[in-house]
């Protein structure tokens, strides 16, 4: 594939091998209202795993908290902690699956869908504050 370096395609960016195993599309709006949601480090990180599984609009991720806590480097603990808080917050809500069940085997399914609300909620007054910010900001950091 030619690289153009005027181009805005993901592969162009970032590589064919950072691109190997995909990619992730995130909102802009998620980034930048971590704040107005309460979203810690960690949990934000947890937020980016759960996606990067969620595939299709009408199946929920099931990703398995050792796996997120195998690459994110926290412990298991830290992963439940975590989630529990998400869910708590309003972001996320979880289902129990029975380990019976040959997709799932026992792992937890994660609604997405309430962090979607919470973002359309919350994406005027991060707009407004960005803007006020930007206003604000000069390019020689004062």
């Amino acid at each position: 594939m030619k690289s153009n370096s005027n181009s805005n395609s993901i592969v162009d960016k970032w590589g064919e091998t950072s691109c190997s195993l995909g990619w992730v599309a995130i909102p802009t709006l998620l980034l930048f209202s971590q704040k107005e949601l309460s979203i810690t480090a960690s949990e934000m990180n947890i937020l980016m795993n759960l996606v990067a599984h969620w595939w299709e609009k009408s199946k929920k991720p099931f990703p398995s908290q050792g796996a997120i806590a195998y690459r994110t480097g926290l412990s298991i603990k830290t992963v439940q902690r975590s989630l529990g808080s998400l869910e708590k917050k309003g972001l996320i809500s979880k289902t129990p699956t029975p380990r019976s069940n040959f997709l799932t085997r026992g792992r937890n399914m994660y609604d997405l869908s309430p962090l979607v609300s919470r973002l359309s909620e919350v994406s005027e007054k991060v707009l407004e504050d960005m803007t006020s910010r930007k206003n604000m900001v000069t390019y020689d950091g004062k």
